[in-house]
């Protein structure tokens, strides 16, 4: 490994953590850490290390060549190598970078499952990094200690890798925005007397066009998704109260007792009180 000093501007550490055989054995755990700000013409380049290393940008970037990519990560992201691989990284401007190298004997097949679900790449963006944050923080505040508690640390790094071996979050379109959005409204207002007017206006579509896009997306049309929440709606308070047919009829947004007992009929094959009835005779079962 050749580590050139130059354009290490200040240092929180390195801190090191030395482990028996039992966490060797047994645990994940740290070898050293620290807190850098780095400047040009800061560089490590490195064929093989027995280790792997957590790297996560605080502010700033920094670059890096790893597993025959090119990349930069910038503040709030994170990097993970894997230093048995060839390595380079670099700082062409001012940054500051929390790091640790760790190791642990089931560390490698977790990190192979990293890199497959993640692009391989080893870089990760801030929808990871918010949530591994604490982690990293814990562990370097842990190995600032002078007797350190292994099974914490071991516990953090496990919970980084967890998090980081995770897929990607699919972005959501536009069309899946405005379904989710029809959703949502039909749950929250589905006992008053919305009609699939109503709900196209909501997400400013027109009716049309909002009924092929549902029917697309959900395989059913607007109306009938509307009718079965509000049917499932019914059912609930048929089992659970004895609250009479019209009642129910206008708590789920029906615009009569007489049409709810038809579409429920309908659907189900059943009239409401002889539903009703059905439940009631299990429960005294």
């Amino acid at each position: 490994m050749i580590h050139t000093e130059p354009g290490i501007i200040k240092r929180d550490g390195v801190y090191f953590c030395s482990s028996d055989s039992f966490t060797q054995d047994n645990l994940f755990y740290i070898l050293w850490g620290a807190v850098y700000s780095l400047d040009s013409p800061y560089r490590v380049s490195r064929s093989y290390m027995d280790a792997f290393m957590l790297q996560y940008i605080v502010s700033g970037e920094l670059n890096f060549v790893l597993r025959g990519k090119t990349f930069t990560a910038k503040a709030n992201e994170a990097v993970l190598l894997n230093c048995r691989e060839k390595n380079l990284y670099w700082a062409d401007r001012q940054a500051v970078v929390k790091w640790f190298h760790f190791n642990g004997k089931n560390t490698l097949p977790l990190l192979n499952y990293i890199y497959e679900r993640n692009g391989g790449t080893g870089l990760f963006k801030k929808n990871y990094t918010k949530k591994i944050e604490p982690y990293i923080d814990s562990i370097l505040n842990e190995i600032h200690k002078k007797d350190s508690n292994v099974f914490s640390i071991s516990h953090n790094i496990y919970s980084i890798l967890c998090e980081l071996s995770a897929p990607p979050a699919v972005l959501e379109s536009p069309a899946e925005k405005t379904i989710r959005e029809a959703l949502s409204f039909i749950q929250s207002n589905y006992s008053k007397s919305i009609s699939v007017n109503d709900i196209a206006a909501h997400v400013s579509l027109s009716t049309y066009y909002f009924t092929r896009l549902f029917s697309k997306y959900m395989h059913l049309s607007p109306h009938t998704y509307l009718l079965s929440t509000r049917l499932e709606a019914a059912k609930k308070i048929l089992i659970y109260t004895f609250e009479d047919i019209e009642t129910i009829s206008l708590r789920t947004g029906f615009q009569s007792s007489s049409h709810f007992i038809r579409a429920f009929k309908k659907a189900n094959n059943i009239t409401p009180n002889n539903f009703r009835k059905v439940f009631y005779q299990k429960s005294i079962d």
